[in-house]
């Protein structure tokens, strides 16, 4: 057995263990996306955020497949399991590309979108729809007050209707006491705008996402060459069409 082939086997042997492995890290990462996208939905507006979650629960399944594929062929020294791990790669490494192009695509277009969904909601805000639950729930989970900083609330409808120097109780920073929103005690107001920190999560987590892709692409990538290098020499070594 040449070296070629030794090297491509233990290659393919650590590979189909890092799919096993990794198939529950993929879970959580597309989890991840799917749950930052549900909550803040209302602000992202259309779905293709999700794209590469979609993808990456995709790769998962596919992966806990063929990671115990490949360790049965490896195994067995079958030349149809090494087809079919070879098959089964080649269709999630396709997905893989096909989702870092996607990701790259609409990352840019993510931000004009948020922009526009956050004026509206926030000019509908009047403390009691359900569009004003979003914003509330915004602005405490982030820790952010108004779009760009706290003075949108200045001259908001919400702002005029109430008639008094305030911001939403929900700008209220997170240990504060007897706040009120009055900016009077502005110690105890957030002052950063959502928009900003929206954006900031929304492209950490999908490049977050789209490093995760790119990185298993690779992997991927000389696995197919190590089933390409023991396909081409296999018929030496005794493999059987198991």
């Amino acid at each position: 057995m040449g070296l070629g082939v030794i090297t491509s086997k233990t290659f393919l042997c650590l590979l189909s263990l890092i799919y096993l492995a990794s198939a529950s890290g993929l879970f959580y990462v597309a989890l991840k996306v799917i749950l930052t996208y549900r909550q803040y939905a209302e602000f992202l507006g259309n779905y293709y955020v999700t794209l590469p979650a979609v993808v990456i629960l995709f790769i998962a399944v596919i992966m806990l497949i063929i990671g115990f594929l490949g360790c049965f062929a490896i195994v067995q020294e079958s030349s149809f399991g090494l087809g079919c791990f070879m098959f089964l790669t080649s269709i999630i490494f396709a997905a893989g590309i096909t989702g870092l192009v996607l990701g790259l695509i609409y990352k840019d277009k993510i931000d004009p979108e948020l922009d526009e969904n956050m004026n509206k909601l926030f000019q509908e805000y009047d403390g009691k729809s359900p569009q004003s639950s979003a914003v509330d729930f915004l602005q405490e989970q982030l820790q952010c007050c108004g779009v760009k900083n706290y003075t949108f609330w200045h001259n908001s409808t919400w702002q005029i209707a109430i008639k008094n120097n305030s911001v939403p109780y929900s700008c209220c920073r997170k240990n504060a006491t007897n706040c009120t929103g009055n900016l009077t005690n502005m110690e105890k107001i957030n002052t950063a705008g959502c928009e900003d920190v929206l954006e900031t999560l929304v492209h950490k987590v999908l490049e977050y996402s789209l490093f995760v892709i790119l990185g298993f692409a690779v992997l991927e990538f000389f696995g197919l060459i190590s089933i390409c290098v023991i396909t081409c020499r296999g018929s030496r070594n005794g493999y059987q069409l198991l």
